[in-house]
């Protein structure tokens, strides 16, 4: 999987750790509505926010090597 990096998708992996960084109001909302805890909802987030960055680490693309290349999307 990890040699499936494509700037277009380290991009939008690094946009979705932002993402995940904080729960949206829409995620807490809906996560009242589901009786999930506000407690449980920051447990998960932060793990999956984890997992995000440690794939973002582990990947082994350098998106300054593509730009510098010419390479796009």
């Amino acid at each position: 999987m990890l040699g499936d990096f494509t700037p277009g998708r380290y991009r939008a992996l690094e946009l979705l750790a932002d993402h995940l960084r904080e729960p949206s109001r829409e995620l807490r909302l809906n996560a009242i509505i589901c009786d999930v805890s506000d407690e449980d909802l920051r447990w998960t987030t932060d793990r999956v926010h984890y997992y995000l960055l440690k794939l973002l680490e582990d990947a082994d693309y350098d998106p300054a090597e593509d730009a510098a290349a010419g390479l796009t999307d």
